[in-house]
């Protein structure tokens, strides 16, 4: 059985105290997982540039090793450090994130050419969550942005959901932090694909493919 240890972040600051914050980078380091509140849900995070680590996150969620994880970064430059952030991009994740928007860019060889990557390409996020971006920063390292959830099923608030239901390992530590009211959003992130002169919507979600639009031809949100 696996053992969740939870981490309570400050109630006003929403950040986590510094030993904790070393403990949970700590084990991501050491290829264990860490479940993380996001505008838009919990995500199972995974250390990204590790394979052993995110096939751990695979397997938790019995997701099929073919449907790429996108990956979550703490900065704009972390994030031109895992993808080619173009002017497009750039304009994207600088105006709505940290929020529920992810692009997808051609990737840099940060990241290993599978599980993360699709044909040269990555899906990067920034969470809008001081807690989960004070954790990757930390780390130093981009971690999967999956939701928490057996694959197939829908993501919710923790307070809801039976940890037990994944798959852990038995000897598996998890960080849990918890923060149901972080969630202001019942969809998914916004996906958008800027691999070439235009941004493409993919899947729209909280941010609008008109305030996409909007952006794209030179006007603000």
């Amino acid at each position: 059985m696996a053992k969740f240890e939870y981490v309570q972040p400050n109630d006003a600051t929403k950040l986590i105290k510094t030993a904790d914050l070393a403990a949970v980078a700590d084990g991501l380091r050491q290829g264990s997982l860490a479940i993380l509140p996001t505008e838009t849900g919990y995500l199972l995070a995974a250390l990204a540039t590790s394979i052993p680590a995110v096939e751990r996150a695979f397997r938790v969620k019995r997701r099929d090793f073919a449907k790429v994880m996108h990956v979550a970064c703490s900065s704009l430059s972390m994030a031109a450090r895992a993808g080619q952030i173009s002017p497009p991009a750039r304009r994207l994740l600088g105006q709505f994130t940290p929020g529920p928007l992810s692009v997808i860019v051609n990737q840099t060889e940060l990241l290993p050419d599978r599980l993360v990557t699709l044909n040269n390409t990555v899906g990067l996020r920034i969470p809008d969550h001081p807690a989960t971006l004070q954790v990757i920063s930390e780390l130093g390292s981009p971690v999967t942005a999956t939701s928490l959830n057996e694959s197939g099923s829908a993501p919710g608030a923790l307070s809801s959901f039976d940890l037990d239901s994944l798959d852990w390992s038995a000897e598996e530590v998890v960080f849990v932090v918890p923060d149901d009211a972080a969630i202001r959003y019942p969809a998914a992130s916004t996906l958008v694909r800027v691999t070439g002169d235009e941004p493409e919507v993919l899947r729209e979600g909280p941010v609008t493919r008109a305030e996409i639009r909007r952006l794209a031809d030179g006007g603000d949100s």
